[in-house]
């Protein structure tokens, strides 16, 4: 691993135990929402990635897959129904910036 970092920079390698750690009591929407408003706008421009679907049921599970990359949801600390509505809420009513 620390070869792949050293010499290719531009890859990004993250492991199970560098996921950042969402307990019970923590603030998801607080930790969630810079990443949300960040692959939305990287989706949107198209210049890493582009939406596979248009509906919000398409967009809300594409994005959930993406942010498994970067944390680990602990039981308890949200459910998947209020998970998905949060993100939607993120990507649709609120347009998090």
């Amino acid at each position: 691993m620390r070869i792949v970092r050293s010499c290719h920079p531009e890859v990004t390698i993250i492991l199970p135990k560098e996921k950042i750690q969402v307990r019970a009591g923590d603030d998801v929407r607080a930790l969630i929402a810079p990443y949300v408003a960040i692959i939305r706008r990287a989706l949107d421009e198209g210049k890493v990635g582009k939406w596979h679907g248009t509906s919000s049921d398409c967009c809300v599970k594409q994005v959930r897959r993406i942010l498994n990359h970067y944390f680990h949801f602990y039981p308890g600390s949200i459910t998947e129904p209020e998970l998905h509505v949060m993100i939607e809420d993120m990507l649709y009513v609120h347009k998090v910036r």
